[in-house]
């Protein structure tokens, strides 16, 4: 595996009104590294669903330092490592949505992590010390 640079890490609060900031880091961090809008666009897209789930499914809303993020590169990959103190959740387990049935028979919801299993390369979850951590790699 190739040594990861440039690594940068965030803390967020339990409040969604911190997707601004998150959406504002992302850029900052693509921009540093000269990733075009596309990787950033995706980056971006999947490290909001983590967050969103973890707020509004995951018992992090209202948590002070609820959820923290590290970015950083590895040759053509980002590798971001999500964790938040909420339920214990892996994303694997989460059943893939049938994106052939109708939005009646599909329900509410889901399509979010689909879009993140379709984003990231390799996606692997452990539960540490009460943390969420999801590892995500996404090809550049």
């Amino acid at each position: 595996m190739e040594r990861a640079f440039g690594q940068t890490e965030l803390t967020l609060d339990g409040d969604l009104r911190e997707l601004a900031r998150l959406a504002l880091w992302i850029g900052r961090f693509c921009r540093s590294h000269s990733l075009d809008e596309n990787v950033e666009f995706h980056l971006n897209l999947a490290l909001e669903e983590l967050f969103a789930n973890a707020i509004g499914h995951g018992g992090c809303k209202d948590l002070p330092a609820a959820v923290s993020i590290r970015l950083s590169l590895a040759g053509r990959e980002i590798l971001a490592e999500f964790a938040d103190r909420g339920r214990p959740f892996d994303p694997a387990d989460a059943p893939p949505r049938d994106l052939g049935a109708s939005l009646e028979e599909r329900g509410a919801g889901g399509l979010g992590l689909h879009f993140v299993r379709q984003i990231a390369c390799h996606i692997e979850y452990h539960r540490v010390n009460g943390w969420n951590r999801i590892a995500l790699r996404l090809a550049i």
